[in-house]
């Protein structure tokens, strides 16, 4: 479901952004020298790339990309636990009704130590009086794990922002013209002219002798180069926080649902309603099989 949300593509494009501006630093190091070379000879600088404010994002979303990295094989297992729990004891539930005498008895008259889940090691000390304290606990759990996924939604929009505002800016300045007193040229095809730099992942040779008309060509190319770098970078944010968005509202859905049941609620109802969480979770299961499978790529 879904699959497009989490593509291989869209790691592989964050993860060309994210080296790109860790590769950054020499070609901004030959910008600032040649940029103050310049305007000692009594040029009239226009904005300059700004250095400061790339050099940080490459640091921040350095941070943010090995947090995503960690992060996505723990969704991935931490999904497959707590659902393979949940579905276990709906499964039982089930059972355990369609055995039951009289369901029109309340659910609260059910003894919750007869479930594999509540028996088991993994539920630890968490409340188990009554059937609706197995609830609460499996909704306590769903809520961890939405935790989890908007934490792993923070580190994407992080990288977002970034893209948005600080690459951006940082391409179109290179655009402008590098001074108003003489005539406009690029401010790449001058920092090309200089033979001394080029971007990172792009075809410039520094130390090679280029013309000026294919100085113009590698410029125009590379412009073009670092603006679909943005827009796959942008789409691939875009489209993991989108990824996150739909998980978070289909366990919120699952949660809702949780919350519905009632100590007084009938066997026979019960029976009928519990099971509707499979719909969200299952759309859940699905996201999470894609998280394990990005993890073995």
């Amino acid at each position: 479901m879904l699959e497009y949300l989490l593509a291989e593509k869209n790691f592989a494009a964050l993860k060309q952004y994210v080296k790109f501006l860790q590769d950054l630093p020499p070609a901004l190091q030959e910008m600032t020298e040649f940029s103050k070379s310049f305007e000692r000879q009594g040029h009239t600088m226009l904005s300059p790339p700004n250095i400061q404010s790339l050099r940080l994002a490459a640091q921040a979303n350095g941070a943010c990309w090995l947090a995503i990295q960690e992060a996505t094989p723990l969704l991935g297992s931490n999904s497959a636990r707590v659902l393979l729990e949940v579905f276990g004891f709906i499964e039982e539930f089930q059972a355990t009704v369609s055995n039951a005498d009289n369901r029109r008895e309340a659910i609260d008259t059910i003894d919750p130590r007869q479930f594999s889940l509540v028996r088991s090691p993994v539920w630890g000390n968490a409340p188990a009086a009554s059937i609706i304290d197995v609830l609460r606990e499996m909704d306590r759990r769903l809520e961890q794990y939405r935790g989890t996924v908007l934490n792993f939604k923070t580190q994407v929009t992080s990288l977002a922002e970034s893209i948005h505002s600080i690459f951006v800016r940082f391409i179109e300045c290179l655009t402008m013209p590098i001074c108003s007193c003489d005539e406009p040229v690029a401010k790449i095809e001058v920092y090309y002219g200089l033979g001394k730099m080029g971007l990172p992942g792009t075809t410039y040779v520094p130390g090679r002798l280029y013309s000026q008309e294919e100085r113009i060509a590698l410029s125009k190319e590379h412009v073009e180069f670092l603006f679909n770098l943005r827009r796959r970078a942008a789409s691939a944010a875009n489209n993991l926080s989108d990824f996150c968005f739909r998980m978070t509202w289909m366990l919120d859905e699952a949660q809702q649902m949780l919350r519905s049941h009632y100590p007084t609620m009938t066997m026979a109802r019960a029976k009928s309603t519990l099971p509707m969480l499979k719909v969200p979770l299952d759309d859940v299961q699905s996201m999470s099989d894609q998280l394990v499978k990005m993890t073995r790529l």
